[in-house]
């Protein structure tokens, strides 16, 4: 990956220790460095060819400042637009805003893709009884249940969001338990946390609060852990017992994703799915017949 232009050519020299030094060169005589740390390398390499595929006049030096000062390719296209007195400061380097902008769209373009669509879906007030321990999809039962875990398993990954476990792998291991979140109302707890409202931890509820929220922070975090991580689309499949204290919290409001992230909440959004328990079941039910036809090739199932 070697940039050649009018005033300099970068050369990149390997490091035994896996970094890299983009030099620019003029005339034998280096103007400018970048070393790249081993663990930036990606991020540097994946700008150096999204800019060439979008015919810019790819600098490699550019593309290590970009690299080195910013951890993703969505917070690197944030700060390429972050304009001021007609450029960017990025790294010990101003760049214009003509190139700035430029790679920006580069980046940008790049990115127009399908989002990484998730699902966070309520437990089960009917669970099976069995002694020990099984995994939370199978601990569940019901219409509504199995419902929900079909149409978790339409998207790209699902969770399950339990008033005893908070956030649950749906394949996690789990005994058999009865606990609602009205059974966390009004119990004292002493602690220094604080919401992500920004108001204090007093409850046992405002605690599963926290800890739900924090299990949705380190889903999408696990599943957004790439220098170009896609968008996440969010949809929240709970009851009213179960999203309103966690909203009344800030739970989801104060969610993030390197990309751009959209949270929904279909059961009180989608018409259909209005009007309780039974509604959203058969709005689920279309919702997984549709999919499986589109994945039958169009044609109806036959019964």
């Amino acid at each position: 990956m070697t940039d050649r232009s009018a005033d300099g050519v970068d050369r990149e020299h390997e490091l035994p220790n896996g970094d890299l030094v983009v030099a620019r060169e003029f005339r034998g005589h280096v103007s400018h460095a970048v070393a790249v740390d081993a663990a930036d390398r990606d991020l540097y390499e994946l700008l150096i060819d999204i800019l060439a595929e979008a015919g810019e006049r790819v600098r490699g030096s550019f593309a290590a400042n970009v690299a080195t000062a910013y951890d993703t390719l969505p917070e690197a296209m944030r700060g390429l637009r972050d304009i001021y007195r007609g450029g960017t400061e990025i790294g010990d380097r101003w760049y214009g805003m003509s190139i700035t902008l430029r790679a920006a769209r580069a980046i940008d373009d790049h990115r127009d893709r399908d989002p990484l669509r998730l699902a966070a879906v309520g437990c089960s007030g009917s669970k099976y009884e069995d002694d020990g321990v099984m995994p939370a999809r199978k601990r569940y039962k019901g219409a509504y249940w199995s419902n929900k875990g079909g149409y978790g398993q339409l998207r790209d990954d699902w969770r399950v969001i339990s008033a005893e476990h908070d956030v649950l792998h749906p394949e996690t291991p789990i005994e058999y338990y009865e606990r609602t979140p009205d059974d966390w109302r009004g119990v004292p707890v002493d602690s220094d946390a604080r919401l992500p409202s920004g108001d204090t931890v007093d409850t046992r509820l405002d605690q599963w609060a926290l800890n739900v929220h924090e299990g949705l922070v380190a889903w999408i975090d696990d599943v957004t852990d790439d220098v170009d991580p896609r968008d996440v689309e969010l949809e929240v499949l709970l009851g009213q017992q179960y999203r309103e204290p966690l909203e009344q919290r800030g739970v989801f409001d104060a969610l993030s994703a390197p990309g751009d992230l959209t949270v929904s909440f279909p059961f009180q959004e989608v018409e259909q799915a209005q009007g309780g328990m039974f509604e959203q079941i058969g709005w689920m039910s279309d919702e997984i017949a549709a999919a499986e036809v589109a994945t039958d090739g169009g044609e109806p199932r036959a019964e």
